[in-house]
Protein backbone atom coordinates (compact mmCIF):
# COMPACT_ATOMS: atom_id res chain seq x y z
CA UNK A 1 0.00 0.00 0.00
CA UNK A 2 1.38 3.33 -0.96
CA UNK A 3 0.54 7.06 0.69
CA UNK A 4 -2.36 8.88 -1.43
CA UNK A 5 -1.30 12.06 -3.38
CA UNK A 6 -3.30 14.66 -2.69
CA UNK A 7 -2.97 18.33 -2.95
CA UNK A 8 -2.31 20.10 0.31
CA UNK A 9 -4.32 23.27 1.84
CA UNK A 10 -2.42 24.52 4.32
CA UNK A 11 -4.81 25.71 6.85
CA UNK A 12 -2.63 29.06 8.27
CA UNK A 13 -2.60 30.87 5.15
CA UNK A 14 -4.70 29.56 2.44
CA UNK A 15 -8.28 30.05 1.27
CA UNK A 16 -9.60 28.54 -1.85
CA UNK A 17 -13.02 30.17 -3.23
CA UNK A 18 -21.03 -8.50 -26.36
CA UNK A 19 -17.94 -6.89 -26.39
CA UNK A 20 -17.89 -3.57 -27.36
CA UNK A 21 -15.54 -2.22 -30.36
CA UNK A 22 -12.02 -1.91 -29.71
CA UNK A 23 -10.35 1.16 -31.48
CA UNK A 24 -7.01 1.19 -32.37
CA UNK A 25 -4.34 0.89 -29.83
CA UNK A 26 -1.14 3.02 -29.69
CA UNK A 27 0.22 2.46 -26.43
CA UNK A 28 1.42 5.59 -24.98
CA UNK A 29 4.40 6.47 -22.62
CA UNK A 30 3.43 6.41 -19.46
CA UNK A 31 1.86 10.31 -18.49
CA UNK A 32 2.31 11.21 -22.03
CA UNK A 33 -1.77 11.23 -22.42
CA UNK A 34 -2.95 14.26 -24.41
CA UNK A 35 -6.94 12.76 -23.91
CA UNK A 36 -8.07 11.15 -21.45
CA UNK A 37 -11.99 10.00 -20.37
CA UNK A 38 -14.89 10.84 -21.93
CA UNK A 39 -13.94 12.16 -25.77
CA UNK A 40 -17.81 13.01 -26.53
CA UNK A 41 -17.51 10.78 -29.63
CA UNK A 42 -18.92 7.46 -28.42
CA UNK A 43 -14.90 6.77 -27.55
CA UNK A 44 -13.45 6.82 -24.21
CA UNK A 45 -10.04 6.79 -23.44
CA UNK A 46 -7.96 5.02 -20.50
CA UNK A 47 -7.11 6.28 -17.64
CA UNK A 48 -10.70 7.70 -17.18
CA UNK A 49 -9.76 8.75 -14.06
CA UNK A 50 -6.22 10.80 -13.51
CA UNK A 51 -5.97 11.01 -10.15
CA UNK A 52 -5.61 8.90 -7.23
CA UNK A 53 -8.28 6.38 -6.63
CA UNK A 54 -6.29 3.51 -5.44
CA UNK A 55 -7.39 0.35 -4.62
CA UNK A 56 -10.97 0.62 -6.55
CA UNK A 57 -13.78 -1.57 -6.12
CA UNK A 58 -17.00 -1.16 -7.80
CA UNK A 59 -20.59 -2.74 -8.27
CA UNK A 60 -23.51 -2.02 -10.25
CA UNK A 61 -27.01 -1.57 -9.10
CA UNK A 62 -29.61 -1.31 -11.53
CA UNK A 63 -28.65 1.48 -14.06
CA UNK A 64 -26.45 3.13 -11.79
CA UNK A 65 -22.77 2.23 -11.15
CA UNK A 66 -20.90 2.74 -7.33
CA UNK A 67 -17.30 2.71 -6.68
CA UNK A 68 -15.06 3.07 -3.21
CA UNK A 69 -11.23 4.11 -3.14
CA UNK A 70 -9.11 3.57 0.31
CA UNK A 71 -8.43 7.08 1.72
CA UNK A 72 -5.87 6.42 4.35
CA UNK A 73 -5.19 8.70 7.20
CA UNK A 74 -7.52 11.10 5.41
CA UNK A 75 -11.15 12.09 6.89
CA UNK A 76 -13.67 11.73 5.91
CA UNK A 77 -12.52 8.29 5.28
CA UNK A 78 -13.64 5.77 1.99
CA UNK A 79 -14.53 8.17 -0.82
CA UNK A 80 -17.97 6.62 -2.94
CA UNK A 81 -18.23 7.58 -6.23
CA UNK A 82 -21.27 7.36 -8.96
CA UNK A 83 -21.47 6.75 -12.55
CA UNK A 84 -24.45 6.05 -14.89
CA UNK A 85 -21.93 5.11 -17.65
CA UNK A 86 -18.89 3.51 -16.46
CA UNK A 87 -16.24 6.15 -18.06
CA UNK A 88 -18.01 9.69 -15.78
CA UNK A 89 -17.54 9.41 -12.35
CA UNK A 90 -19.17 12.22 -9.49
CA UNK A 91 -18.13 11.78 -6.03
CA UNK A 92 -21.34 10.69 -3.73
CA UNK A 93 -19.97 10.90 -0.39
CA UNK A 94 -17.85 9.51 2.45
CA UNK A 95 -18.43 6.27 4.35
CA UNK A 96 -16.82 7.37 7.04
CA UNK A 97 -17.31 10.79 8.78
CA UNK A 98 -15.07 9.94 11.98
CA UNK A 99 -11.99 8.33 11.68
CA UNK A 100 -11.42 8.48 15.50
CA UNK A 101 -14.02 5.24 15.76
CA UNK A 102 -11.15 3.24 14.84
CA UNK A 103 -8.41 4.21 16.71
CA UNK A 104 -7.24 7.88 18.38
CA UNK A 105 -3.96 7.29 16.27
CA UNK A 106 -6.16 9.22 13.70
CA UNK A 107 -6.78 12.18 15.67
CA UNK A 108 -5.35 15.60 14.86
CA UNK A 109 -3.37 15.53 18.59
CA UNK A 110 -1.43 12.04 17.19
CA UNK A 111 -1.27 11.78 13.18
CA UNK A 112 0.61 8.21 13.91
CA UNK A 113 -0.70 6.23 10.43
CA UNK A 114 0.15 8.03 7.67
CA UNK A 115 -0.13 5.70 4.48
CA UNK A 116 -2.04 3.27 6.94
CA UNK A 117 -5.45 3.78 7.72
CA UNK A 118 -8.00 2.82 5.85
CA UNK A 119 -7.07 0.38 2.95
CA UNK A 120 -8.39 -1.56 0.42
CA UNK A 121 -12.61 -2.70 1.19
CA UNK A 122 -15.54 -3.78 -1.00
CA UNK A 123 -19.12 -2.39 -1.62
CA UNK A 124 -21.57 -4.82 -2.27
CA UNK A 125 -25.75 -4.16 -2.20
CA UNK A 126 -28.11 -6.53 -0.50
CA UNK A 127 -31.97 -6.45 0.88
CA UNK A 128 -31.89 -2.50 -0.25
CA UNK A 129 -28.87 -1.86 1.54
CA UNK A 130 -25.37 -0.69 0.72
CA UNK A 131 -22.49 -2.51 2.32
CA UNK A 132 -19.45 -1.30 2.87
CA UNK A 133 -16.59 -3.59 3.99
CA UNK A 134 -12.64 -2.83 4.71
CA UNK A 135 -9.33 -3.16 6.40
CA UNK A 136 -7.04 -1.40 8.21
CA UNK A 137 -3.56 -3.25 8.70
CA UNK A 138 -3.36 -1.82 12.83
CA UNK A 139 -6.38 -2.03 13.87
CA UNK A 140 -8.55 -4.62 11.83
CA UNK A 141 -11.32 -5.03 9.83
CA UNK A 142 -14.77 -3.24 9.16
CA UNK A 143 -18.01 -2.46 8.23
CA UNK A 144 -21.04 -0.11 7.90
CA UNK A 145 -24.01 -0.27 5.99
CA UNK A 146 -26.36 2.86 4.67
CA UNK A 147 -30.07 2.39 2.51
CA UNK A 148 -28.40 5.06 -0.18
CA UNK A 149 -24.52 5.67 -0.78
CA UNK A 150 -25.24 9.37 0.10
CA UNK A 151 -26.02 7.85 3.78
CA UNK A 152 -26.74 8.36 6.78
CA UNK A 153 -23.93 5.25 6.76
CA UNK A 154 -24.02 3.46 10.49
CA UNK A 155 -20.97 3.81 12.58
CA UNK A 156 -18.55 1.68 12.06
CA UNK A 157 -18.51 -1.90 13.37
CA UNK A 158 -15.09 -4.04 14.02
CA UNK A 159 -15.74 -7.37 12.86
CA UNK A 160 -11.93 -8.33 13.24
CA UNK A 161 -9.53 -6.50 16.03
CA UNK A 162 -6.56 -7.97 15.06
CA UNK A 163 -3.92 -7.01 13.44
CA UNK A 164 -1.87 -8.04 9.88
CA UNK A 165 -5.35 -8.47 7.70
CA UNK A 166 -6.44 -6.47 4.54
CA UNK A 167 -8.55 -6.78 0.86
CA UNK A 168 -11.62 -8.20 2.52
CA UNK A 169 -14.82 -8.81 0.61
CA UNK A 170 -18.55 -10.08 1.54
CA UNK A 171 -20.37 -12.29 -0.75
CA UNK A 172 -24.27 -12.62 -0.08
CA UNK A 173 -24.94 -16.15 -1.72
CA UNK A 174 -28.38 -17.20 -2.75
CA UNK A 175 -28.99 -19.55 -0.11
CA UNK A 176 -29.32 -16.25 2.59
CA UNK A 177 -25.86 -17.11 3.52
CA UNK A 178 -23.16 -13.92 3.84
CA UNK A 179 -19.65 -15.18 3.07
CA UNK A 180 -16.21 -13.04 3.59
CA UNK A 181 -12.76 -13.26 2.14
CA UNK A 182 -9.88 -11.42 3.53
CA UNK A 183 -5.47 -11.86 3.35
CA UNK A 184 -3.79 -12.33 6.64
CA UNK A 185 -0.64 -10.53 5.42
CA UNK A 186 0.94 -10.99 8.46
CA UNK A 187 0.58 -14.87 8.19
CA UNK A 188 2.23 -15.32 5.14
CA UNK A 189 -0.33 -13.46 2.82
CA UNK A 190 -3.04 -16.83 4.16
CA UNK A 191 -6.44 -15.64 2.35
CA UNK A 192 -9.44 -17.32 4.19
CA UNK A 193 -12.74 -17.61 3.40
CA UNK A 194 -15.38 -16.98 6.32
CA UNK A 195 -19.38 -17.28 6.91
CA UNK A 196 -20.45 -13.82 8.63
CA UNK A 197 -23.52 -13.78 10.90
CA UNK A 198 -27.08 -13.10 9.37
CA UNK A 199 -26.57 -9.18 10.07
CA UNK A 200 -22.92 -9.19 8.53
CA UNK A 201 -21.29 -8.00 12.04
CA UNK A 202 -19.48 -11.09 12.92
CA UNK A 203 -17.10 -13.74 11.62
CA UNK A 204 -17.86 -16.99 12.25
CA UNK A 205 -14.54 -17.86 13.53
CA UNK A 206 -15.10 -21.91 13.11
CA UNK A 207 -16.24 -21.87 9.63
CA UNK A 208 -12.48 -20.66 8.31
CA UNK A 209 -10.99 -22.09 5.21
CA UNK A 210 -7.99 -21.89 4.12
CA UNK A 211 -8.60 -20.95 0.18
CA UNK A 212 -5.27 -18.89 -1.29
CA UNK A 213 -1.51 -18.78 0.06
CA UNK A 214 1.48 -17.27 -1.45
CA UNK A 215 3.73 -13.66 -0.18
CA UNK A 216 2.37 -11.16 -2.19
CA UNK A 217 -0.96 -11.83 -2.78
CA UNK A 218 -3.93 -9.40 -2.42
CA UNK A 219 -7.19 -7.99 -3.66
CA UNK A 220 -9.41 -10.02 -3.02
CA UNK A 221 -12.92 -10.41 -4.22
CA UNK A 222 -15.60 -13.24 -4.69
CA UNK A 223 -18.34 -13.47 -7.53
CA UNK A 224 -21.12 -15.86 -8.49
CA UNK A 225 -21.04 -16.13 -12.45
CA UNK A 226 -23.22 -18.60 -14.38
CA UNK A 227 -21.91 -21.79 -12.65
CA UNK A 228 -18.81 -20.83 -10.65
CA UNK A 229 -17.94 -19.17 -7.80
CA UNK A 230 -15.09 -16.81 -8.91
CA UNK A 231 -12.03 -15.80 -6.54
CA UNK A 232 -9.95 -12.79 -7.83
CA UNK A 233 -6.67 -11.74 -6.43
CA UNK A 234 -3.87 -10.85 -7.29
CA UNK A 235 -0.20 -11.61 -7.16
CA UNK A 236 3.54 -10.38 -7.21
CA UNK A 237 6.94 -11.79 -8.18
CA UNK A 238 9.92 -8.91 -8.21
CA UNK A 239 10.69 -9.92 -11.24
CA UNK A 240 7.23 -9.75 -13.28
CA UNK A 241 5.35 -7.07 -10.96
CA UNK A 242 1.75 -7.20 -9.75
CA UNK A 243 -0.46 -9.05 -12.42
CA UNK A 244 -4.37 -10.68 -11.69
CA UNK A 245 -5.17 -14.51 -11.00
CA UNK A 246 -8.45 -15.92 -10.26
CA UNK A 247 -8.85 -19.04 -9.71
CA UNK A 248 -12.88 -21.09 -9.34
CA UNK A 249 -15.16 -23.40 -8.13
CA UNK A 250 -18.65 -25.08 -8.72
CA UNK A 251 -18.99 -24.40 -4.41
CA UNK A 252 -17.79 -21.35 -2.64
CA UNK A 253 -15.60 -23.19 0.28
CA UNK A 254 -13.76 -25.31 -2.92
CA UNK A 255 -11.88 -26.83 -3.26
CA UNK A 256 -10.48 -23.86 -5.78
CA UNK A 257 -8.32 -26.38 -8.31
CA UNK A 258 -8.86 -24.33 -11.53
CA UNK A 259 -6.59 -20.97 -11.96
CA UNK A 260 -5.93 -18.75 -14.52
CA UNK A 261 -3.92 -15.87 -15.53
CA UNK A 262 -6.47 -12.65 -16.24
CA UNK A 263 -3.45 -10.37 -17.27
CA UNK A 264 -0.18 -9.65 -17.50
CA UNK A 265 1.27 -7.08 -14.92
CA UNK A 266 2.31 -4.87 -17.47
CA UNK A 267 5.20 -3.09 -15.44
CA UNK A 268 5.48 -0.23 -18.30
CA UNK A 269 2.04 1.22 -17.77
CA UNK A 270 2.37 0.77 -13.56
CA UNK A 271 0.73 -2.56 -13.32
CA UNK A 272 -3.23 -2.20 -13.68
CA UNK A 273 -4.22 -4.96 -11.20
CA UNK A 274 -6.83 -4.05 -8.29
CA UNK A 275 -10.41 -3.31 -9.04
CA UNK A 276 -13.79 -4.86 -9.80
CA UNK A 277 -15.69 -6.62 -12.30
CA UNK A 278 -18.67 -4.77 -13.84
CA UNK A 279 -21.74 -5.68 -16.42
CA UNK A 280 -24.01 -3.35 -18.42
CA UNK A 281 -27.51 -5.02 -18.27
CA UNK A 282 -27.11 -5.93 -21.52
CA UNK A 283 -24.00 -8.17 -20.54
CA UNK A 284 -20.74 -6.86 -21.60
CA UNK A 285 -18.27 -7.01 -19.41
CA UNK A 286 -15.21 -4.59 -17.96
CA UNK A 287 -12.84 -4.04 -15.18
CA UNK A 288 -12.39 -0.91 -13.59
CA UNK A 289 -8.79 -0.75 -12.02
CA UNK A 290 -6.59 1.12 -10.28
CA UNK A 291 -2.69 0.89 -11.84
CA UNK A 292 -0.93 0.00 -8.59
CA UNK A 293 2.48 1.55 -8.75
CA UNK A 294 1.63 4.96 -9.58
CA UNK A 295 3.71 8.51 -9.82
CA UNK A 296 3.06 11.93 -8.34
CA UNK A 297 -0.53 11.69 -9.46
CA UNK A 298 -0.95 8.56 -7.94
CA UNK A 299 -2.33 4.65 -8.47
CA UNK A 300 -4.88 6.43 -11.42
CA UNK A 301 -8.30 4.81 -12.60
CA UNK A 302 -8.48 2.96 -16.14
CA UNK A 303 -11.58 1.43 -17.56
CA UNK A 304 -10.65 -2.04 -19.40
CA UNK A 305 -13.10 -4.33 -21.27
CA UNK A 306 -13.39 -8.20 -20.39
CA UNK A 307 -13.16 -10.90 -22.74
CA UNK A 308 -14.78 -13.98 -21.61
CA UNK A 309 -12.96 -16.81 -22.68
CA UNK A 310 -13.99 -20.58 -21.03
CA UNK A 311 -15.79 -19.14 -18.96
CA UNK A 312 -13.07 -17.12 -17.77
CA UNK A 313 -13.07 -13.12 -17.67
CA UNK A 314 -10.11 -11.83 -19.40
CA UNK A 315 -9.17 -8.76 -18.64
CA UNK A 316 -8.05 -6.50 -22.03
CA UNK A 317 -7.14 -7.59 -25.42
CA UNK A 318 -5.65 -11.69 -25.17
CA UNK A 319 -2.71 -12.56 -26.83
CA UNK A 320 -1.71 -15.84 -28.23
CA UNK A 321 -1.40 -17.32 -24.89
CA UNK A 322 -4.71 -16.41 -23.62
CA UNK A 323 -3.78 -13.96 -21.39
CA UNK A 324 -4.99 -9.81 -21.21
CA UNK A 325 -3.09 -7.01 -22.29
CA UNK A 326 -3.76 -3.09 -22.32
CA UNK A 327 -6.86 -1.71 -24.02
CA UNK A 328 -6.26 2.05 -24.18
CA UNK A 329 -9.59 3.31 -26.13
CA UNK A 330 -12.42 1.77 -26.89
CA UNK A 331 -16.34 2.31 -27.83
CA UNK A 332 -18.03 3.72 -24.15
CA UNK A 333 -19.81 1.18 -22.36
CA UNK A 334 -23.37 3.27 -22.44
CA UNK A 335 -24.54 6.51 -23.48
CA UNK A 336 -25.64 8.70 -20.72
CA UNK A 337 -27.31 12.17 -21.87
CA UNK A 338 -26.35 14.12 -18.54
CA UNK A 339 -22.71 15.72 -18.15
CA UNK A 340 -20.87 15.46 -14.68
CA UNK A 341 -17.58 14.82 -13.49
CA UNK A 342 -15.51 14.45 -10.13
CA UNK A 343 -15.59 17.89 -7.98
CA UNK A 344 -12.93 19.86 -7.53
CA UNK A 345 -14.05 23.84 -7.45
CA UNK A 346 -15.74 25.10 -4.40
CA UNK A 347 -17.36 28.31 -3.59
CA UNK A 348 -17.54 27.17 0.24
CA UNK A 349 -21.41 28.83 0.05
CA UNK A 350 -22.90 25.57 1.69
CA UNK A 351 -22.98 24.82 5.64
CA UNK A 352 -20.86 21.75 5.26
CA UNK A 353 -16.95 20.93 3.30
CA UNK A 354 -18.03 19.53 -0.16
CA UNK A 355 -17.59 15.95 -0.58
CA UNK A 356 -13.86 16.33 -2.71
CA UNK A 357 -12.35 17.92 0.39
CA UNK A 358 -10.56 15.70 2.57
CA UNK A 359 -8.08 16.49 5.61
CA UNK A 360 -5.36 15.05 7.04
CA UNK A 361 -6.37 13.04 9.74
CA UNK A 362 -9.85 14.09 11.71
CA UNK A 363 -9.55 17.82 12.24
CA UNK A 364 -9.71 19.84 14.74
CA UNK A 365 -13.38 20.75 15.17
CA UNK A 366 -13.21 24.27 16.71
CA UNK A 367 -10.36 25.73 14.24
CA UNK A 368 -12.27 25.69 10.99
CA UNK A 369 -15.87 27.60 10.12
CA UNK A 370 -17.90 27.34 7.45
CA UNK A 371 -20.87 29.53 9.18
CA UNK A 372 -18.63 32.01 10.78
CA UNK A 373 -18.59 33.99 7.64
CA UNK A 374 -20.80 32.58 5.02
CA UNK A 375 -19.30 31.84 1.60
CA UNK A 376 -16.00 31.86 3.10
CA UNK A 377 -14.10 28.47 4.76
CA UNK A 378 -12.52 30.00 7.43
CA UNK A 379 -9.21 28.07 8.99
CA UNK A 380 -7.21 28.98 12.06
CA UNK A 381 -3.92 28.20 12.76
CA UNK A 382 -2.70 26.31 15.59
CA UNK A 383 0.50 25.11 16.93
CA UNK A 384 1.79 21.77 15.34
CA UNK A 385 2.59 18.72 17.27
CA UNK A 386 5.93 18.97 16.20
CA UNK A 387 7.49 22.19 15.19
CA UNK A 388 8.67 23.02 11.47
CA UNK A 389 7.10 19.37 10.51
CA UNK A 390 4.39 20.15 7.68
CA UNK A 391 3.21 16.33 8.44
CA UNK A 392 2.76 17.19 12.18
CA UNK A 393 0.26 20.45 11.21
CA UNK A 394 -3.04 19.94 11.80
CA UNK A 395 -6.08 20.62 9.81
CA UNK A 396 -4.43 20.35 6.68
CA UNK A 397 -7.46 20.24 3.86
CA UNK A 398 -6.73 18.31 0.49
CA UNK A 399 -7.97 17.46 -2.80
CA UNK A 400 -6.97 14.75 -4.84
CA UNK A 401 -4.67 16.06 -8.19
CA UNK A 402 -5.18 15.49 -11.30
CA UNK A 403 -3.15 15.64 -14.05
CA UNK A 404 -3.52 18.18 -16.57
CA UNK A 405 -2.44 18.33 -20.43
CA UNK A 406 -0.35 21.55 -19.94
CA UNK A 407 0.78 21.15 -16.15
CA UNK A 408 -0.81 24.63 -15.57
CA UNK A 409 -1.47 26.04 -12.56
CA UNK A 410 -3.11 29.60 -10.65
CA UNK A 411 -2.76 31.34 -7.51
CA UNK A 412 -3.61 34.93 -6.24
CA UNK A 413 -1.35 36.59 -3.57
CA UNK A 414 -3.03 38.43 -1.68
CA UNK A 415 -2.79 39.91 1.64
CA UNK A 416 -5.66 38.61 4.63
CA UNK A 417 -5.27 38.18 8.39
CA UNK A 418 -5.68 35.50 10.23
CA UNK A 419 -7.57 34.35 13.28
CA UNK A 420 -4.74 35.90 15.53
CA UNK A 421 -4.41 39.04 13.21
CA UNK A 422 -1.62 38.45 12.03
CA UNK A 423 -0.78 38.91 8.10
CA UNK A 424 -0.81 35.83 5.77
CA UNK A 425 -0.53 35.20 1.68
CA UNK A 426 -2.37 33.52 -0.49
CA UNK A 427 -0.49 32.03 -2.91
CA UNK A 428 0.97 28.68 -4.88
CA UNK A 429 2.69 25.96 -2.71
CA UNK A 430 5.07 24.39 -5.05
CA UNK A 431 5.71 21.06 -3.39
CA UNK A 432 6.79 17.55 -5.24
CA UNK A 433 3.47 16.84 -4.71
CA UNK A 434 1.73 19.86 -7.16
CA UNK A 435 0.70 23.68 -6.97
CA UNK A 436 -1.79 24.57 -5.45
CA UNK A 437 -4.76 25.53 -7.39
CA UNK A 438 -3.61 22.89 -10.54
CA UNK A 439 -6.79 22.39 -12.80
CA UNK A 440 -7.85 19.82 -14.57
CA UNK A 441 -8.06 20.80 -18.15
CA UNK A 442 -11.08 19.98 -20.45
CA UNK A 443 -10.96 16.31 -21.73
Amino acid sequence: MTQKIHLLLLPVWVILTSQPPICAQTPPSWGNWDRWGDQNNGIYSNPIIPADYSDIDCIRVGEDYYAISSTFQYSPGMVILHSRDMVNWRIARHAVEDLTRISPELNWDKMNRYGRGIWAGAIRYHERKFWIYFGTPDEGLFMTTAPHPEGPWEPLHCIKAETGWDDCCPFFDEDGKIYFVATNFADTHKTYLYELSSDGKTILEDTKVLINQDKGREANKLYKIGRYYYHFYSEHTSATGRYIMMQRSKQITGPYSEKRQLSYAQKEINEPNQGGLLDTPDGRWYFLAHHGTGDWSGRITSLIPVHWTEEWPIIGEPDDQGIGTMIWSAAKPLTEEESYSIQTSDSFSGSTLSVQWEWNYQPRKEKWSLTERPGYLRLYGFRPLEKDNLLKAGNTLTQRSFRTPKKRSYGKDRTIRNGRGVKSRIMPLLTWICPIGSCPAKQ
